[in-house]
């Protein structure tokens, strides 16, 4: 009898340090993992920074006054006015 009391205490220590050291082992990988999180929401915003300055820059690139200037002053295309046409029946 006395043998089987030492047998689970034994059991009962290695089972409570066993579980000791994976809760440290899973608080350690959540510490990690909170630690990425924050890098890519970082990452993230960044990026969505990038792509308003990027929306920006399309948007008076293509900007219909940005055109036409364009147009004038460096391939030296002029305005016509357009033709009319009269039909007389």
């Amino acid at each position: 009898m006395q043998l089987n009391n030492l047998f689970i205490l034994f059991l009962q220590i290695f089972l409570i340090l066993f579980l000791s050291f994976e809760q440290i082992k899973v608080r350690w990988e959540i510490s990690l993992l909170y630690g990425n999180k924050d890098k890519i929401n970082n990452e993230y915003q960044k990026l969505k920074e990038e792509e308003y300055k990027l929306k920006t820059e399309a948007y008076f690139l293509n900007s219909p006054a940005r055109v036409e200037k364009y147009a004038k002053e460096e391939l030296k295309m002029q305005k016509t006015k357009p033709v009319t046409i009269n039909i007389k029946e």
